[in-house]
């Protein structure tokens, strides 16, 4: 099972959308939905936590839409994560150590249960090493990957596509 699930996933796809969108724009939650195919519903949800975590700020009515609450180089992999699924840990130590055959239900001997599990120690380690490199993470440096990976007229179909949807909400 994934530590970090679709929702963070899609919680970086949109933040990376929103850093990509042209500055003059505000793309509304039906644009970002239907850019990813998904739906608005679970959009708004999403874009309702990024908001409750300072990512993004949202406007409202037919020319409101959503911006980034802060540059994109001041905004980690990590945030972004914490706001889509929360804190949670990597491991969840169960004290397997003290269930062994070698001895009573209940009465494992203190020196098999005592201090930090040697597994458990690994996984924090792991874990804290995770949380570092998507602290180091921005999402600039994410936006940056991207756009050197597009072909050159491929790296203008995303701020294009958001600019033209933003463009049809304005004549409405």
């Amino acid at each position: 099972m994934a530590h970090y699930g679709a929702g963070v996933e899609y919680a970086l796809h949109t933040l990376l959308n929103l850093s990509l969108a042209p500055d003059e724009t505000a793309p509304s939650a039906r644009d970002l939905a239907t850019f990813q195919r998904l739906p608005l519903a679970f959009m708004r949800k999403l874009l309702t936590q990024l908001e409750k975590a300072g990512l993004v700020e949202g406007s409202e009515g037919l020319r409101g839409g959503w911006k980034l609450a802060r540059e994109p180089r001041k905004i980690t992999a990590l945030e972004i994560a914490e706001a889509a699924q929360g804190p949670s840990p990597l491991f969840e130590c169960r004290e397997i150590r003290a269930r062994c055959a070698l001895w009573e239900e209940g009465a494992a001997p203190r020196a098999a249960t005592s201090g930090v599990c040697e597994i458990h120690a690994v996984m924090l380690a792991a874990e804290a090493a995770m949380r570092r490199e998507l602290a180091k993470s921005t999402l600039a440096d994410i936006a940056q990957r991207v756009k050197a990976k597009s072909a050159r007229p491929d790296s203008t179909a995303i701020p294009d596509w958001f600019a033209g949807r933003y463009a049809e909400r304005r004549k409405s």
